[in-house]
């Protein structure tokens, strides 16, 4: 009976606890604000609720500390410490009564959580800002939005001189021989394949690499991933496969290495493996984006194609 990829409730509950950049309600657009006041108009520092873990990170490097971050699977970052956590759910949006007690004037969200805008801004009376991180031209700007609402412009822009000249240091591939990836995330028995669409996709594609999952349906509901069968890896038989794990990399990798059919791929016979924490390519989408990408550089630098 052929392998196919299933969702279970277990990766279910993963995924929609670490993936809110992947719902099919989320398509990439530029951040959105609920009301007509600019970002200049507020004349104080406003009192941001970071609700995207992007926002917070962003803000944080910006020196200005949001009164509400969310409350991320696995625990929280060391910058976030001492920041009340908010809570997040899919059906409901954010908790009312946390944002309520921590008196935004400003709310920064996935766009995931978009229906969920009139409730807030009525309870709270706060404006709300929508954006995601979905390639790496949208942390500069988005940075740059951050910077502009907190009255931070040019802390902004030192920000992205020093992310320019992270992204300047990293080695370029200058064969023009792409190396063929295939990103995943899930169990050897339950997973799915990142899109090129993805931000994975979009870094892979800066590294020199090629995702082989162009020509795969997108999911229904989160954006930016297919669902993937082993079938379908072994006829694409990647030169370099990024495997995004939550929990302890040891339970993934034992994964893999009980399923045969796995080691059939030739990026598992050239140990071409890289096991990438879902971190920063996942749960904080576009944090640390410089590091997220020398990280992939150095899987696809490391792997030589086999064909």
């Amino acid at each position: 009976m052929p392998l196919r990829a299933v969702l279970p409730a277990c990766l279910a509950a993963v995924l929609l606890a670490i993936l809110p950049a992947c719902e099919e309600q989320a398509a990439p657009t530029p951040p959105t604000s609920s009301s007509q006041q600019t970002p200049e108009s507020i004349e104080a520092t406003p009192r941001v609720a970071a609700l995207l873990p992007f926002a917070a990170d962003q803000l944080i490097a910006l020196g200005v500390r949001p009164v509400l971050v969310p409350a991320l699977r696995g625990g929280q970052p060391e910058a976030w410490q001492g920041i009340e956590p908010g809570a997040l759910d899919h059906s409901v949006g954010p908790n009312i009564e946390q944002l309520i007690a921590a008196d935004p004037d400003v709310v920064v969200m996935s766009a995931v959580y978009t229906q969920f805008v009139p409730q807030i801004e009525q309870v709270t009376d706060a404006r709300v800002i929508t954006m995601d991180a979905d390639t790496l031209e949208d942390v500069e700007d988005h940075t740059r939005a951050l910077g502009a609402l907190v009255g931070k412009e040019d802390q902004a822009a030192e920000w992205i001189r020093g992310f320019h000249t992270q992204l300047g240091s990293i080695e370029t591939d200058t064969s023009g021989q792409l190396v063929s990836v295939l990103a995943v995330f899930g169990t050897p028995h339950a997973f799915y394949a990142f899109l090129p669409s993805s931000y994975l996709g979009n870094l892979v594609e800066h590294a020199g690499g090629a995702l082989v999952t162009g020509d795969m349906p997108e999911h229904k509901v989160f954006r930016g991933l297919a669902p993937l069968s082993m079938e379908a890896v072994i006829d694409r038989d990647p030169d370099v496969l990024l495997v995004i794990f939550h929990g302890p990399e040891a339970s993934a990798r034992a994964m893999l290495d009980r399923d045969p059919l796995w080691s059939q791929l030739s990026a598992v016979k050239g140990d071409h493996i890289a096991m990438l924490p879902d971190d920063l390519y996942a749960m904080r989408s576009g944090s640390e984006a410089a590091t997220a990408l020398q990280n992939i550089r150095t899987a696809i630098k490391n792997a030589k194609p086999t064909r």
